[in-house]
């Protein structure tokens, strides 16, 4: 071989080993790199026309296995009996194993020995390769995983707002519903000292049961009138009708109906269950 045809020879390694870092820098899967090293290769060899090659790629670990044929007509297995040129990937390959053959359609051409070390060459960047194609598939894993993640805890966090929200016009209602009719029945300027201490201590009572049990009680029904509400937040309070009649200034069969009303509200039929532990907030 003359000196030309050996530095067209070394040309055309330049170019394959060019190519396939250009290729390196694309960060490609391994059925790309497989399809873009061979390329390189038999366009490398000093006979490229008639160049073939078969790649073989697996990774035991994430099942992934590709094998690409270049040069070959269609239907051949790529399988030569024939000298071929063949090397395995190198170790450090994270997972992956396989290897690289080199063969001619023609079994009278040979291989140059710098086409040997060119492909061994080739090797060690096709293991780079495959090392950053398993560090991509995990950062895209990584990435799917925090994404669904981020996807829960935003749905988390909006469950969390909303039960925010209903606590919040629970509460609002109770003060409406319970503690402000207490108020100002409080304030009435024509109730006795006795009577108004008595709702003060209602009052006191009820702040610290629903500071105790915050939360949606049976007294909250819609259904119910304020009246009966009124009467529901001094039943809870375990006053007996003779009591919440003294207070509220009505008769006691008054009081005795309500408290029939809410049983019948709240759907109490049996008589032994008791009203006080119904309206509990406790519950």
């Amino acid at each position: 071989m003359t000196t030309k045809d050996l530095l067209r020879e070394r040309e055309k390694e330049l170019a394959c080993i060019y190519s396939i870092c250009l290729l390196a820098a694309s960060a490609p899967g391994p059925e790309a790199a497989a399809r873009g090293v061979a390329e390189a290769l038999c366009g490398a060899m000093s006979a490229p026309e008639d160049a073939r090659c078969r790649v073989e790629f697996s990774n035991a670990a994430s099942g992934e296995r590709t094998t690409v044929l270049h040069g070959f007509p269609e239907g051949d297995p790529g399988r030569r009996t024939f000298p071929s040129l063949s090397a395995a990937l190198p170790s450090g390959a994270e997972g992956w194993s396989g290897s690289i053959e080199l063969s001619y359609a023609d079994p009278a051409l040979g291989f140059l020995p710098q086409e040997r070390s060119l492909l061994d060459s080739v090797l060690v960047v096709a293991a780079s390769i495959l090392r950053t194609a398993n560090l991509i598939r995990r950062l895209r894993e990584t990435t799917e995983s925090l994404t669904s993640k981020n996807t829960a805890l935003r749905e988390v966090l909006s469950t969390i707002e909303q039960e925010r929200a209903r606590i919040a016009e629970t509460y609002r209602e109770r003060l409406a519903s319970d503690i402000l009719p207490l108020v100002e029945r409080a304030q009435d300027s024509s109730l006795g000292a006795e009577r108004r201490a008595d709702y003060l201590a209602l009052l006191a009572d009820e702040v610290s049961r629903q500071m105790t049990a915050m939360g949606r009680g049976p007294d909250s029904d819609p259904s119910l009138s304020p009246r009966e509400r009124e009467i529901a937040v001094q039943v809870r309070n375990g006053r007996t009708s003779k009591e919440i009649a003294e207070l509220l200034g009505i008769a006691e069969a008054t009081v005795e109906r309500h408290r029939h009303n809410l049983r019948r509200k709240l759907k109490m039929v049996n008589r032994k269950l008791n009203l006080a532990s119904r309206l509990s907030l406790d519950e």
